[in-house]
């Protein structure tokens, strides 16, 4: 290692003017500053090199950051959308809920008045609704967002609206229940009672009491109505029911009588012609007979009579209706 203690010797020559200048330096200088030198190019070109990957790895994950953030600003907005979607849906459903409510409201106060067409007292009368009813017209004014929890609030008040919409849905189900078989009962009932117009006719010659007798001219007593009209005129069972009596008499005529069950029968007489025997099954406006002027009468017409419980009872407050075309 003798060599590293030696030194070099630099002589410098200006111009012919001026002295000679020496330089001594040792080896290890002349070693060291090169190397130090190289090692700090080294440096520079690693660092140059690190800083360039370094940059360009910055702007890729800048460029990345942006990409997210313009996708999450999409995403945001599209979920604000849904979220403004859902409130929308949120406000129909409360609406129809409303709409639900309203209707089966009516619906209520439809079977109430069914029970009472078909004698049933109703456990409650449906309450009148005090709600103001929204209905379609002029709308408008300021478009502000919901406030905080609106959301919320309104989910709550929908789904509680549908729970209890069905609720009463089930409930309702065995009240509709019992009184379809209450109506059809009574559509049983009204079916066997006399309550249409036995003849085409509204012409009523002769009311049901006391009256002055058409061939004594006494006071006699008369156990039905006549309906005036034309011989050959449809007669018509006034209810459903079975034949019972079908014969020609001296002062009926040919008269037909049918036994509605519940103690009611109804006669029909003077008749022209008898369409039906006994034992047949009639039912409401069965074309029976014709209208004639047999037996002890002074023109063509019905004689018509309804018999409860054995007695003759005043057939006009039976008649409501008029015959239904088949």
């Amino acid at each position: 290692m003798k060599w590293m203690s030696k030194t070099f010797t630099f002589v410098v020559i200006p111009d012919a003017n001026q002295s000679v200048q020496q330089f001594r330096l040792p080896i290890m200088i002349l070693i060291v500053v090169p190397a130090i030198i190289a090692l700090l190019a080294v440096s520079a070109i690693v660092f140059f090199s690190l800083y360039s990957k370094h940059s360009s790895f910055n702007n890729d994950l800048q460029a990345q950051l942006s990409a997210s953030a313009a996708k999450y600003e999409q995403q945001l907005t599209e979920k604000e959308g849904s979220i403004a979607d859902l409130q929308t849906d949120l406000v129909q459903l409360s609406e129809q809920a409303e709409t639900m409510e309203r209707k089966m409201a009516e619906i209520n106060e439809l079977e109430a008045e069914l029970k009472q067409i078909v004698g049933i007292n109703p456990d409650s009368s449906p309450a009148s609704s005090s709600k103001i009813v929204v209905e379609e017209g002029g709308q408008g004014g300021q478009e502000l967002p919901l406030p905080d929890g609106a959301s919320d609030s309104l989910a709550s008040e929908a789904m509680k609206q549908y729970s209890s919409i069905g609720e009463r849905l089930e409930a309702m189900k065995p009240n509709l229940e019992e009184t379809k078989q209450a109506v059809l009962d009574y559509q049983k009932m009204l079916n066997v009672t006399p309550t249409i117009w036995p003849a085409d006719s509204r012409k009523v010659t002769s009311l049901f009491g006391i009256r002055q007798d058409p061939f004594t001219g006494r006071a006699t007593y008369h156990n039905g109505v006549d309906i005036g009209g034309r011989t050959g005129d449809p007669v018509y069972a006034a209810a459903e029911g079975v034949i019972i009596l079908s014969e020609k008499d001296g002062t009926l005529g040919n008269n037909v009588m049918i036994n509605h069950g519940r103690g009611i029968r109804t006669r029909y007489s003077h008749l022209s012609k008898r369409l039906a025997d006994v034992g047949d099954k009639v039912t409401k406006g069965q074309l029976i007979g014709e209208m004639g002027s047999t037996g002890r009468s002074t023109g063509p017409h019905l004689h018509y009579e309804v018999i409860v419980n054995g007695g003759h009872v005043n057939p006009i407050p039976y008649i409501k209706a008029d015959r239904e075309e088949p």
